[in-house]
């Protein structure tokens, strides 16, 4: 799986330190930029082949690891390929005072209309169009930055329109994808647990 590398997402990247999971690793497209121990995570070990360090074959629904074993955790575009919202089980395995930073679509992108209409793929496309930038998505989840601050910040990305681009930072609505930091604590993990 392909994931567009970016100046803000290297930016987030780069601020996860200690031992990181990069849950949904792939080819290991942000590795490089996460600073400490990576344990890289795909469901298919495969796309792992070129990556260094420690690699595990597993799913996002059902982490293989301890209570509190990462410092961070980094998961780049997978979110809005898996059905069931995964956050609770990476909560559950970060330590607290730990950060989580989940990247996925905008639900309610303002940009997909315009796309659709010259032509191109939007989020819930499945990449059959000529014009598609990203095609074959599978996406089978989308979140809106309502169901995201639930967990913790949400600032937004257009990485192809620069001008725009930092606005969404503060404005996250109008981002065509979400970033969302996750600050791990305590009552965090405890309201989880609840639900």
């Amino acid at each position: 799986m392909f994931s567009k590398i970016t100046k803000y997402r290297i930016s987030c990247a780069k601020k996860l330190h200690g031992l990181i999971l990069d849950l949904g690793a792939g080819e290991g497209d942000y590795t490089s930029y996460l600073n400490g121990d990576v344990v890289s995570l795909d469901l298919d070990f495969t796309c792992l082949k070129s990556v260094r360090g420690l690699k595990v074959a597993g799913s996002a629904l059902h982490l293989p690891f301890r209570n509190d074993t990462f410092d961070g955790i980094w998961s780049c575009a997978v979110l809005e390929h898996v059905e069931i919202n995964y956050i609770p089980e990476a909560v559950r395995i970060t330590k607290n005072g730990g950060t989580i930073y989940i990247l996925t679509c905008n639900r309610n992108s303002p940009w997909d209309p315009i796309k659709r209409l010259f032509g191109y793929d939007d989020w819930w496309s499945d990449g059959r169009k000529v014009r598609s930038y990203s095609a074959g998505e599978g996406h089978v989840r989308l979140y809106s930055v309502g169901e995201l601050r639930r967990f913790g910040k949400v600032t937004g990305e257009i990485w192809w329109a620069p001008g725009i681009d930092q606005i969404a930072r503060y404005l996250p609505i109008i981002g065509h994808t979400l970033m969302l930091k996750i600050e791990v604590t305590q009552e965090l993990k405890s309201r989880l647990r609840k639900r």
